[in-house]
């Protein structure tokens, strides 16, 4: 039917590009029906793809149209002359050889302006039109060098390049030119995993391109089609069909946003999710990044400062987060977690710890390091290791089955068995630049004060008060011990530290494929050595980095060389080994120097890791568990072991550490102390939240709470709720929003995860 559409200059051309796209789109619904874990309307999604898809496949055509029927039209006797005429084809390779010099100065000059200008530049808007200015000034040289480059192009180069009888000089740089690109389009995949990249819209353009190919083989090339296409009224029909494409773009725009269809969308299609993004983002008349079209989320597109997400100003009248709703004024004296928590229990300082029956005495027997109040007087060792997810040590119940059932961790387990080792415990983000600052601060991210908030790597103001503060000032000397390229002084987390060693540490991607422990670990021994011969006091933190991506081979673990996540994942848990090998170096100094009866030992992660439990690999995309829950070991010398089941928060450490040491809780802090639970007690119920805030890289955003065994997540990006009961659904796979099963669960969560949300910051 699309066959004698005159769409362009070369309307079977055009006509294929477009029956490619619409083609592209109906596939794009079956698999998102496919894949839809919860409730799907198939008709809405067709409206969208007919009209996303439509519009794009309009878009494409008239520009493949276009710009085919161009060049075919520069060339006198078109493109076989190419082949048959030697001067022909030298011009033609000329201009394209020397435009290419002139695209490469342009990308230099670009490249060097969005380095030094652009990047620095807080405003998008300011950035945006910098770049677009960049682009205008990079034309300038690059069109004169292009001119100039022609006549000694053609003159002396021109004439040496092979030209072969079948396709000319001209045709042989075309198939070079393509092998490049797609040469260079593999070699910047594989400086990163596929599995972190969207290629879902990569899938659905050659999807689009198959089916075009096929529709202009069968129209074009076979006796049926061209007897068919002598039938069909192509000029009436290209006109319906322009005509349905607009009218279903008008209907799709203005669908409800509690559509199904977003949501199936967003979870599983391949090109419906991206050209969602670019609809809202032509649709956002206000530029707050959300649009009221197409789902976007928008209650006012006139307001910039009104949008999914945004600060809701109690009390002003105005629902600034689209959440229903003015925020709700919390009460003079309230804290912020009253505010969201009904019960009260967060944020109002821990009950007074009763003395342990062990208090004072170590587990051989010796004296501890204690005051007459049984408030500890030793060290404190911090122990960070990158990446680690909670269930991956041995005492959580890991382990290879290709390893004769060894575990990973052995050195950590024997530190969980002889201290206090918390099962359930959340990260307050699912990335390094967002959760350490939470856990230093004991806050949510979104409690944090940064200089630049949106950025990947922000960092912190002067006015962020760390528990390592409250240490010192109790008369410990902070000392952070690192080699990573986040851990620079200037991030503002090394607050209070009378000594940052920072050496050895490379750019980002020098750091995702570093071997970093044989260089950290013998400067924290060697520093243990010199704290014990001096009898100084002190807290000293350092920072394993090895789980994290890139994965490392180790020789003291031979892979079996499995391919896929199976491999990917074997090298993960090797690089736990390793690192947990280098973490029994640094306890047994604490042996050998005689430390170890009076420092305390703290090991965490900063988040976990995911394996495609949710599509994601890695880390830093989403609040499931996989990519928040991390261990938490806490060894004090005097105190009994204990195993916990209490849900804990990342964010709980500062204000433990600080209780320990008798130094008063800050009442910034939104964290409690763990004492009591480390005393065998349990602490009054309470939610725990974490968030996953926007960023350059990842521009989604997203709120967790965690109360007992139910867990909601908010998608405020994507205006989505979803509720899980962990005890009975652990791997979070049945969202309970979508079945209706749990509605006053859900109604009392989502009140307390919006007044979280909306608290004063």
């Amino acid at each position: 039917m699309l066959a004698r559409l005159r769409l362009s200059r070369l309307g079977p051309i055009a006509a294929s590009v477009l029956a490619g796209f619409l083609g592209a789109g109906a596939v794009d619904v079956l698999v998102t029906v496919a894949r839809a874990q919860g409730p799907v309307s198939p008709p809405s999604l067709l409206l969208l793809a007919v009209a996303l898809y439509g519009v794009a496949g309009l878009l494409a055509a008239c520009v493949v149209g276009l710009l085919t029927g161009g060049v075919l039209g520069a060339i006198p006797g078109g493109a076989s002359t190419l082949v048959k005429n030697v001067e022909a084809d030298h011009a033609a390779a000329s201009a394209i050889i020397s435009g290419l010099g002139g695209l490469l100065v342009a990308a230099v000059i670009a490249a060097l302006g969005q380095r030094v200008l652009v990047r620095p530049m807080q405003s998008d808007k300011l950035a945006t039109i910098a770049a677009a200015g960049l682009v205008f000034i990079a034309g300038i040289p690059a069109t004169a060098l292009a001119i100039g480059l022609y006549r000694p192009v053609r003159r002396s180069l021109a004439p040496r390049l092979p030209r072969p009888a079948a396709t000319g000089t001209t045709g042989a740089l075309l198939l070079a030119l393509v092998g490049v690109g797609v040469l260079a389009t593999v070699t910047a995949f594989s400086r990163a995993d596929w599995r972190v990249l969207d290629l879902s819209p990569f899938a659905a353009l050659g999807v689009a391109l198959v089916a075009g190919v096929a529709h202009g083989i069968f129209w074009y090339r076979t006796y049926l089609g061209r007897r068919a296409a002598v039938r069909i009224p192509a000029s009436a029909l290209s006109h319906v069909l322009v005509i349905a494409i607009v009218v279903a773009l008008v209907a799709a725009s203005r669908l409800p946003e509690s559509s199904p269809a977003f949501a199936a969308a967003d979870q599983g299609s391949l090109g419906l999710r991206l050209a969602l993004r670019l609809a809202r983002a032509t649709t956002d008349h206000d530029g707050d990044g959300f649009s009221a079209r197409f789902g976007g989320g928008d209650c006012d597109d006139r307001r910039a400062d009104v949008y999914p997400g945004a600060e809701d100003v109690p009390g002003n009248g105005v629902d600034e987060n689209c959440e229903g709703g003015d925020a709700v004024a919390v009460a003079e004296g309230d804290s912020d977690d009253d505010a969201a928590d009904p019960g009260g229990a967060e944020g109002q300082g821990p009950p007074a710890p009763k003395p342990s029956s062990a208090a004072g005495k170590t587990p051989d027997g010796g004296d501890a390091p204690a005051s007459a109040g049984g408030k500890f007087t030793g060290n404190i060792l911090i122990i960070t290791i990158d990446a680690l997810r909670g269930d991956r040590l041995g005492v959580a119940g890991y382990s290879r089955p290709d390893e004769k059932g060894r575990s990973l961790t052995p050195n950590l387990d024997a530190l969980a068995r002889r201290g206090a080792y918390f099962r359930r415990v959340w990260s307050q983000a699912p990335n390094t630049p967002r959760s350490f600052p939470s856990i230093l601060t004991s806050q949510t991210p979104s409690g944090v004060k940064w200089d630049k908030p949106r950025v990947n790597y922000p960092n912190l103001l002067e006015s962020n008060h760390t528990f390592f503060e409250d240490l010192r000032t109790a008369g410990l000397t902070p000392i952070g011990i690192f080699s990573h390229f986040y851990f620079t002084a200037d991030r503002g987390i090394s607050k209070a530290f009378k000594e940052w060693s920072n050496d050895g540490a490379g750019t980002i991607a020098e750091s995702n494929k570093d071997i970093a422990s044989p260089r950290i670990v013998p400067k924290v021994i060697a520093r243990l050595k010199k704290a014990a011969a001096s009898r100084e006091r002190f807290v000293l933190w350092t920072h394993l980095f090895e789980p994290h991506s890139s994965y490392m081979t180790h020789k003291e673990f031979p892979s079996s060389g499995a391919s896929g996540p199976a491999g990917l994942m074997e090298k993960y848990d090797h690089e736990i080994a390793y690192v947990d090998s280098w973490v029994g170096k640094v306890l047994a100094a604490l042996e050998s120097t005689g430390l170890a009866k009076k420092t305390a030992v703290v090991i965490m992660a900063d988040h976990g890791e995911a394996w495609g439990e949710h599509k994601f690999f890695f880390h830093g995309q989403d609040l499931f568990d996989e990519q928040l829950r991390i261990p938490l070991i806490i060894a004090v010398p005097g105190r009994e072991p204990v195993t916990s089941e209490e849900p804990v928060a990342a964010y709980d450490v500062g204000p433990t550490l600080v209780d320990l040491v008798g130094a008063p809780i800050p009442k910034s802090f939104r964290g409690r102390s763990l004492l009591p639970v480390m005393a065998g007690e349990k602490l009054p119920r309470r939610p725990l939240f974490s968030e996953l805030l926007p960023a350059t890289a990842w521009p989604h955003h997203a709120a967790m709470m965690v109360d007992d065994d139910k867990k909601l997540i908010h998608r405020v990006s994507e205006r989505r709720f979803e509720l899980y009961d962990l005890a009975r659904d652990p791997g979070e796979k049945h969202n309970l929003v979508e079945d209706g099963s749990a509605g006053a669960t859900f109604d009392s969560m989502k009140r307390a995860l919006l007044r979280f949300e909306e608290r004063k910051r």
